[in-house]
């Protein structure tokens, strides 16, 4: 066998394995990126059950009473601010602990 052809050989396989690299690489920033959201979204949704169960523990106000409209605007006010809340800079962190913890199995 010829040296030159071992050569060859040997540069098609380090190619090939620079091209899997650049695959694995932008596969991982994807993987990242949905990682992210989702652990962005899980703060979201805690942030919202945990508003909506302290609101639970206020008394009905004597005014204005009890009503579905009521309801409806504190329960989609609690979404708006909830939403905020974890995607601004002052997060309480929930989010970006769980994806510190689970970007180590990507």
């Amino acid at each position: 066998m010829d040296i030159s052809s071992n050569n060859t050989i040997s540069k098609n396989n380090i190619n090939e394995l620079k091209d899997t690299d650049r695959i694995n690489a932008l596969k991982g920033k994807k993987d990242e990126k949905a990682l992210k959201e989702a652990c962005q979204g899980f703060e979201e949704v805690f942030l919202n059950t945990m508003m909506k169960s302290m609101r639970a523990t206020i008394p009905e106000d004597p005014v204005f009473g009890k009503s579905h409209a009521m309801d409806m605007y504190t329960s989609l006010s609690d979404q708006y601010l909830a939403e905020k809340i974890s995607k601004g800079e002052n997060s309480t962190g929930i989010g970006e602990y769980l994806y510190r913890q689970l970007q180590e199995s990507l």
